[in-house]
């Protein structure tokens, strides 16, 4: 999982087609809870200030428009293969509670065959929108900045 001091994918993960969309990441074997799945790092991420946006040439800003996530005054996208972990209302991988949002962990056990999703809605970018596909019974039916999943009743074990 590390290689040179960066820590990379659980090697307990790879890619294939999603039927939530496109490719998606999936596990290769059962995850336990708490696993770490992913960690931020420089090499996994580019940065840029949301006021830097603006100045962007017109391709590299829908490039940024469609793949990024907003923290803050910044926009982050990823440029490993966390790009392709799909939102779901109901997700299976989360912010480390431990670390913020550096690192993300499985919310629970995650079994073999099953597809990683984390949920995009606390850090979406105000130019982006699309339909959810994630088929939870709590989904928000388009994810967008703003949006709140349908129910409250959402619940994920005590860390």
């Amino acid at each position: 999982m590390k290689s040179d001091g960066v820590i990379m994918f659980s090697p307990k993960i790879e890619k294939r087609s999603s039927k939530i969309e496109g490719l998606g990441l999936f596990a290769k074997e059962k995850i336990f809870r708490g696993e770490i799945i992913w960690t931020f790092t420089t090499g996994t991420v580019k940065v840029i200030a949301v006021d830097e946006f603006e100045n962007l040439p017109k391709d590299e800003k829908q490039m940024w428009i469609d793949h990024c996530y907003q923290m803050g005054d910044k926009f982050y996208m990823d440029v490993d293969d966390a790009r392709l972990m799909n939102h779901s209302c109901e997700p299976n991988i989360m912010d480390n509670p431990n670390d913020g949002k550096a690192t993300l962990v499985a919310a629970r056990d995650i079994k073999k065959d099953e597809e990683l999703t984390w949920n995009y809605l606390p850090y979406m970018n105000p130019y982006q929108s699309f339909p959810c596909y994630c088929g939870s019974r709590y989904c928000v039916g388009t994810v967008k900045k703003g949006a709140v999943v349908k129910s409250t009743q959402i619940k994920i074990e005590q860390w």
